[in-house]
């Protein structure tokens, strides 16, 4: 997803229930992440029961997404219920 009069990048989630979408970054910020995700080259989902055994999340409403930079940095986004959390996992 990019911000047309910015050139930001960023993610698009769709919600399964309801196919409602919310744009992060792409001039939206959330977290230590900011409004521009160019930075990132990769990402995953994790299933909340497996991303919660496996990172320092609290207990996850649905799954989340692991994004990050090869070798620098990573985030873990999860919803808490009201908005998109961004918890950062490293540097």
């Amino acid at each position: 997803m990019k911000e047309r009069s910015t050139g930001k990048l960023g993610i698009a989630i769709v919600h399964g229930g309801t196919g409602k979408v919310t744009i992060l970054g792409a001039g939206t910020p959330v977290g230590n992440g900011g409004d521009d995700f160019e930075w990132m080259d990769s990402w995953r989902i994790y299933a909340k029961d497996y991303a919660t055994c496996e990172t320092s999340a609290p207990k996850l409403r649905g799954d989340a997404a692991l994004v990050s930079k090869s070798e620098e940095a990573s985030a873990l986004i999860y919803w808490n219920g009201k908005r998109y959390v961004w918890l950062q996992q490293g540097d």
